[in-house]
């Protein structure tokens, strides 16, 4: 530490406020707050419990700065302003958000808000829910509020146009619609639906379906019979929701719950969002270059991700688990920075202070977690990069630890299986198929031990229809062999098949094919091996049975004895190829079902599906697509458009 700073550090007061540390250059590079500066400055060249992270961020300070405030929501709001206008490279950025899609009850001149989609927000013209993992999601859920509900979907202008002609669209005529326009339904009513809605989208279903229920019962006993079977048919609905919502507590409660998973300076942030004891959602962020203790970092993540919400009038919990101990000044901050934006007293639990309701967070901190360790891998997989960054393994083990283990396998399987080398990459193949129909094959592969997706290829199988397992397999195979011919894909140090001896000479056969023909030399053909299931006389799969391993020319199965790490490490590589196998063959299916359904609608034809493909690129767009937008395309009338929406939608 230089004197000057030093001597800025031995100076700093002891009020509430922010500091501004800057390096070499006179960058930002991190902003924080604090109830007692210079306690909290101080905290950082202490050398106490720093940490290895703390001491890397430390050594790039030549310069702070501190501004004083009168109190620490004040601090709170200069901090969220100074990060804003600095961007400073070790404080958490919640750049990712506008990924992740919102439902909005939007706002309108006309008195009438609707329901819509939306990745931005802005604040004032509406009210947020969410966020949603998947645009998907947030579609079927804003196609169903609108069936349930009969909201209005169109613009203020195609309002204000069908207002003006005092007669209503296809949707009112189709009852999809209640035609608020045209004064079909009345204001009070229309807010009773968004009122509805509101408590629909924010998981509170039991207090919605009770006040529906008390409806229809007043309906019917002043013999109002239509509107009863009307509210009955939402009831009905909204149950049917509630069915497919995972129920985490038993209280009807809003939590956020915060799960994280971090190796070196990357880090991935789970909010797992339920809403009336239910998970409706979850929100993920994945950071590089974190530099702070999981303390500071989660208290930065909360401080951003809140302000962030509040700005938007987003949907605000009750309360906010999370996973470790943060400072008590910055939870008590972040509580009185939320209770001003919104009103709401929101309560900050951690391990310790929920320790009287343990058995009710440990189920919910448990799918946090698990969620934010999948994030990880698939995304630091993602960004690794191919000039040797580090190789990041699923392990609670050192990396160091965990190459051992996996060298130690497989050196015995080398040696169990009479190979030359280490097999260090090992691939699998896999088929799946009905009947013949929809058939694929598949290659799973493990490197070093470790499943290693980049390697991973799946094969459509053109040359056979017909139910020809062997067949099919040739034909993965040959275009495997293929494509390390014409140096697409380098050939590993096994090949695996999953088929017992019938695959095995199957495999063996394509690799003499290759070999015969000079393409391939014999000695630089990996070693070729078949997995089996060990089944019983009547061919059924035997319990706490290892698989069986076969080789080439060798009657019986191979002999682990006491090695079964081995034998499961091929057991898992081939369970692997098959889930590769079967997501690829449901893919091709469902999409080849939902085509060939697409032309037994009324009125669409091959011309007519052909149109609606290349103005819509996928059947998913155009099972998504409003009448209109359908009615508008060529050779689609509005009885077409209407018989394509209902068919996905009724």
């Amino acid at each position: 530490m230089n004197e000057s700073l030093a001597r800025k550090i031995k100076n700093i007061s002891a009020s509430p406020g922010v500091y501004i540390m800057k390096n070499i250059n006179g960058d930002v590079i991190y902003v924080g707050k604090a109830k007692n500066l210079k306690k909290r400055v101080s905290q950082y060249f202490s050398g106490k419990n720093a940490g290895i992270k703390t001491e890397h961020l430390v050594s790039k300070i030549c310069d702070i700065e501190t501004i004083i405030s009168g109190n620490e929501l004040e601090a709170f709001l200069l901090e969220n302003t100074l990060i804003k206008q600095y961007k400073p490279k070790y404080n958490i950025s919640l750049k990712d958000d506008k990924s992740y899609p919102y439902i909005k009850i939007a706002d309108t001149k006309t008195g009438f808000p609707y329901v819509v989609k939306t990745r931005n927000f802005k604040k004032g013209d509406g009210e947020y829910f969410g966020p949603y993992s998947s645009a998907f999601a947030v579609n079927e859920t804003i196609n169903t509020v609108n069936r349930i509900f009969k909201m209005r979907t169109c613009t203020d202008n195609k309002f204000n146009f069908y207002a003006a002609k005092k007669k209503p669209c296809l949707y009112y005529q189709i009852n999809r619609c209640s035609a608020p326009c045209c004064g079909y339904a009345d204001a009070e009513t229309y807010k009773k639906s968004i009122e509805g809605i509101r408590l629909l989208l924010s998981g509170k279903n039991s207090r919605l379906l009770k006040t529906m229920k008390r409806s229809m019962d007043a309906h019917v006993k002043e013999l109002n019979f239509e509107a009863a079977i009307k509210l009955r048919d939402k009831i009905n609905a909204i149950t049917t929701i509630n069915e497919k919502q995972a129920v985490v507590l038993e209280e009807e409660k809003d939590i956020d719950v915060i799960g994280f998973y971090q190796q070196d300076d990357k880090l991935d942030v789970v909010v797992l969002i339920i809403r009336g004891g239910r998970v409706t959602g979850t929100k993920d962020f994945f950071f590089k270059n974190i530099y702070l203790n999981d303390s500071g970092m989660l208290s930065d993540f909360l401080n951003r991700y809140y302000a962030k919400n509040l700005e938007a009038n987003a949907n605000i919990p009750d309360e906010i688990f999370i996973p470790v101990k943060i400072e008590d000044e910055d939870k008590k901050s972040l509580a009185e920075y939320i209770k001003r934006f919104s009103g709401k007293k929101v309560k900050i639990l951690d391990v310790k202070s929920a320790v009287r309701n343990k058995n009710k967070y440990e189920t919910v901190a448990a799918m946090a977690l698990r969620n934010a360790k999948k994030n990880f891998f698939e995304k630091a997989a993602g960004n690794r990069g191919s000039g040797g960054e580090e190789n990041i393994k699923e392990t609670n083990l050192s990396n160091k630890q965990n190459n051992t283990i996996s060298v130690k396998r497989l050196n015995a399987l080398k040696d169990i299986l009479r190979l030359n080398k280490i097999p260090e990459i090992i691939e699998c193949f896999d088929i799946s198929n009905i009947s013949g129909t929809y058939a694929v094959a598949s290659k799973a592969v493990f490197k070093n031990g470790e499943k290693d997706a980049s390697l991973y290829r799946r094969y459509r199988i053109k040359s056979k229809n017909t139910p020809d397992d062997y067949a099919m397999m040739y034909e993965a195979l040959s275009r495997r062999f293929g494509n390390a011919v014409s140096g697409k894909d380098p050939l590993p140090d096994i090949i695996m098949v999953d088929g017992g001896k019938g695959q095995l000479n199957v495999l063996v056969k394509a690799a003499k094919d290759f070999t015969d023909n000079g393409s391939i030399k014999a000695e630089n053909m990996p070693a070729l091996i078949a997995i089996a299931k060990s089944k019983d006389a009547r061919g059924n799969k035997k319990n706490h049975e290892t698989d069986k391993i076969y080789l080439p020319n060798r009657k019986n199965e191979v002999n682990f004895g006491k090695n079964k790490e081995e034998i499961f490490l091929l057991m898992r590589l081939r369970d692997e190829a098959h889930r590769f196998a079967v997501s690829y063959f449901s893919k091709i299916k469902v999409k080849s079902l939902i085509t060939s359904e697409l032309l037994k609608i009324d009125g669409v034809g091959k011309i007519t599906y052909g149109n609606l493909i290349k103005k819509l690129e996928s059947v998913e767009n155009i099972k998504k697509a409003p009448i209109d937008e359908l009615a508008a395309i060529k050779g689609v009338n509005k009885n077409t458009a209407k018989n394509i929406y209902d068919y996905f939608h009724g």
